[in-house]
């Protein structure tokens, strides 16, 4: 495996060129890739079952990276690997995961396409933002769930005791302390205690600030993560890469965040589905990963779950799963929001498509990520419920297939004017931190809906 600080002379000495430049060759190299591999995008096979196609899709990518390198915008500067060093770091990744401790330890093991195996799945919010007033609720909502094996929270509105919270400045250390006792707290007040977390901080955005709130005194476990983000595309900073010297001193978890952007600068489903598994060999050589998360999106609609999007997400992480040992979650971004049939369709067929081609889960991000206080652990539960009920009853690609495009009319027309659905104080008792019972009826009869496609959810009968 590459040693980081021979990552670093190479941010330092690397070809030196305009960021525009390189924009101009991820797009270009893209192209060439997707058209000599022969990877074409099918809207009937919504989720793929075609092994050739995940292998080429394997090797398209590994071409682009060896062909682009990655760029350090801190130095206008591109890092260049080897295919010997590449694939180093891929063998030497590891397989398993051990999250949390005590009664609520959870291990993760990679996965295959078609597993049978059930989802390791974290319950987030992803970047939903709350106020003081909910926040705690919120994380509560999610950490008590039965099925999330690890979990997260979401960010803080731009507020704490009422000084604006902006980033870069002493504020942001102190949210981030904040945004980390908090998370703590709402696992012991559900009686998980020990359940892991996948990110410890979402209330900052600077290296500094995360790292000053990674202390057990103020909530975090020996094996909790921090995620490592790359820059659309194929991009890193020092801000990012400063946080691995210290991850690699620490027992935490160094996790890996990748959201390339369809429509954006890897053209369609084909070239973006490509540049994402492409971040994950940035992420194993720079950030020296031990899991990834996945949030490709759709550039104008932000989410990920309309037919391109479902056949993005099957594609790569089968080409990951069938190539790879890595540990990699498939992050959910829907455009509907909490208390919507809207919803729970796109989380299904997420959570559908997901299991199947050998990913792990993270749901959810709702109302494209950026309503507030609009995400609740129910949305985690519908996605993860479904997941959960793919791999139990060893449902092939094909029949995936055929049970996603028949939800999928249900909600694709009307995709731009998705509900926003309800706050969670609208759709959850906040006393009890439990879903009200408008939102566990709307979830039995889309439940029962999804059950006559062919869907069986006999572990999660109510």
């Amino acid at each position: 495996m590459i040693d980081f600080w021979e990552v670093v002379k190479r941010s330092e000495t690397g070809e030196k060129i305009h960021e525009e430049e390189f924009n101009r060759r991820v797009g270009r190299v893209s192209a060439e890739v997707i058209k000599k591999y022969s990877i074409k995008y099918n809207p009937e096979e919504v989720v793929c079952a075609d092994d050739a196609l995940a292998d080429r899709l394997f090797d398209a990518a590994v071409d682009f990276f060896l062909q682009t390198g990655v760029y350090c915008t801190s130095t206008g500067r591109v890092m260049k690997f080897s295919k010997n060093e590449l694939f180093d770091s891929l063998e030497s990744a590891v397989d398993q995961i051990v999250w949390g401790e005590g009664r609520d330890q959870k291990i993760q093991k990679a996965r295959k396409v078609e597993d049978p195996r059930p989802v390791f799945s974290n319950y987030t919010l992803v970047g939903n933002p709350y106020s003081e007033a909910t926040f705690l609720q919120a994380a509560m909502s999610v950490a008590k769930e039965p099925l999330a094996d690890c979990f997260s929270a979401g960010s803080l509105l731009h507020t704490l005791g009422g000084v604006e919270v902006r980033s870069g400045s002493p504020m942001e250390v102190e949210a981030a302390i904040w945004d980390i006792g908090k998370r703590r707290e709402a696992a012991r007040r559900v009686g998980h205690p020990g359940k892991g977390m996948y990110t410890m901080v979402s209330a900052a955005e600077h290296a500094d600030a995360m790292i000053a709130a990674a202390r057990p005194e103020f909530g975090a476990l020996p094996r909790d993560a921090m995620l490592c983000g790359a820059v659309a595309e194929m991009k890193v900073d020092y801000d990012r890469m400063k946080k691995v010297p210290f991850l690699l001193r620490t027992t935490y978890t160094i996790g890996g965040l990748y959201g390339p952007l369809m429509g954006g600068y890897a053209g369609g489903p084909e070239g973006t589905s490509m540049v994402l598994v492409a971040h994950h060999f940035l992420g194993r050589l720079v950030f020296q990963t031990e899991y990834s998360c996945c949030f490709p999106i759709e550039i104008h609609e932000t989410c990920n779950t309309t037919r391109r999007m479902l056949w993005l997400v099957s594609t790569s992480h089968q080409a990951l799963s069938r190539n790879t040992h890595l540990l990699h979650f498939s992050n959910a971004f829907i455009a509907a929001g909490p208390c919507t049939e809207f919803a729970a369709y796109e989380l299904i067929n997420f959570g559908i498509t997901s299991a199947v081609s050998g990913a792990d889960l993270s749901p959810s991000a709702v109302a494209r990520n950026k309503m507030p206080e609009r995400a609740t652990g129910m949305e985690g539960r519908i996605c993860t419920e479904a997941a959960h009920a793919a791999t139990r009853m060893g449902m092939t690609r094909k029949q995936a297939n055929e049970i996603v495009k028949k939800i999928l009319p249900k909600y694709e027309k009307d995709i731009s004017k998705a509900p926003i659905g309800k706050t969670i104080s609208e759709c959850y008792n906040m006393e009890t931190v439990e879903p009200t019972k408008e939102y566990l009826d709307l979830y039995e009869k889309v439940k029962k809906e999804v059950g006559s496609y062919g869907l069986k959810y006999p572990f999660f009968a109510r």
